[in-house]
């Protein structure tokens, strides 16, 4: 029997139908991560052990609802009902399982100059869990420098002979400065000398040498961003986290501990920071040379005692002076110049790292 026209028509119209229901589930990739075992549904998941492959965004773009889901803020944005990692939406990432008393799950960056690597959009949580291979950069130290010496002179002594040239007659006269000696009426001298005194002391004020510590650096810094507190779509003890990291972060989620531990069997990729450094830089004492300081005596002779009428100054030089005018009296003036070199203010002790260690465990 022929069929109608009405009936080819409604037979072709049913295969159409049927056809459009089929779907080849061939053509997609296979879900890396179990369903989540926390609340929503649909969503990337873990197995509650941590196994994490790696990520690209914190926020993706709604298949449908009205605005794109975050997929760390712990908010249902395109309003489908699921929020996060339960969110089908959220295909780049998954919930792991973080082991008791760990911190976590985080993304590392580790490397030269952690301060300038801004954490990820969606990973708010900056810790830096310290580093390697402490830099060993020397203390500047401030000039040192020498005030004006203070310096005490040996007693110095006068050779007086009665000869012209330094010879026959003498007498020796231990002067004070500034004191007057009466030679008496008696005595005329020939001729004299006098060597310049030593310096018993000198001291000059030292200043300087005062520290600037440059901060603390590593080689090798370490820094961990984690999402904040609100990531939801995971079950109890579980985050959210992305499974796709792009550089210069390492590929793998991480979780991380104060002190060196070993890492659970699921976070098997092992990381040790130190947490502190001993830092004993300084500078040494500044001090002060007073090799360059000298002692100077001059003497004067007085026509009449008690050092009235003065007739002759002369500097000791240790040479003999021939031929004095008459002197009743002398005396002696002391004093102390020149100036002292500083010494010392140089960069002393090191930096190195301390006891306290941050584990990191990462899983790929």
């Amino acid at each position: 029997m022929r069929r109608s026209a009405l009936q080819s028509a409604t037979a072709f119209v049913a295969l159409l139908a049927a056809s459009a229901c089929t779907l080849d589930f061939d053509q997609f990739e296979p879900e890396l991560f179990p369903a989540s075992s926390g609340s929503g549904s649909g969503g990337a998941g873990g197995d509650g052990g941590g196994q994490v492959t790696t990520a690209s965004t914190a926020s993706t773009a709604s298949s449908g609802g009205s605005g794109a889901e975050h997929c760390l803020n712990g908010d249902d944005d395109d309003g489908d009902g699921a929020i996060d990692c339960a969110d089908d939406d959220c295909g780049g990432f998954a919930c792991v399982a973080v082991p008791e008393d760990w911190r976590g799950p985080g993304i590392l960056y580790q490397g030269p100059a952690a301060a300038d690597v801004a954490c990820p959009e969606g990973l708010p949580t900056r810790v830096d869990v310290g580093g390697r291979d402490v830099l060993d950069t020397p203390a500047t130290c401030s000039p040192c420098a020498c005030g004006a010496p203070t310096v005490a002179c040996e007693t110095p002594a006068v050779t007086v002979y009665g000869g012209d040239a330094c010879d026959g007659a003498s007498l020796t006269l231990p002067v004070e400065s500034e004191n007057c000696i009466d030679l008496g009426d008696g005595f005329q001298p020939g001729s004299y000398s006098a060597g310049a005194p030593d310096v018993d002391s000198a001291t000059c004020p030292a200043s300087g040498g005062e520290a600037t510590l440059p901060p603390p650096r590593f080689g090798t810094e370490g820094v961990v961003c984690a999402p904040g507190p609100d990531t939801g779509g995971c079950a109890a003890a579980e985050a959210c986290a992305p499974r796709e990291i792009d550089a210069p972060f390492e590929q793998g989620v991480c979780i991380w501990r104060e002190g060196e531990r070993r890492c659970p069997d699921e976070f098997g990729e092992r990381h040790v920071f130190a947490s502190s450094v001993i830092d004993d830089r300084d500078c040494t004492r500044c001090t002060c040379d007073a090799s360059g300081v000298a002692c100077a005596a001059t003497l004067t002779l007085f026509e009449r005692s008690r050092c009235r009428t003065p007739v002759e100054t002369v500097s000791f030089n240790g040479a003999c002076a021939g031929d004095p005018p008459p002197a009743a009296s002398v005396s002696l003036e002391v004093t102390g110049a020149g100036s002292c070199q500083p010494r010392g203010g140089a960069p002393r002790g090191e930096i190195e790292e301390g006891e306290d260690r941050i584990t990191v465990c990462c899983a790929r």
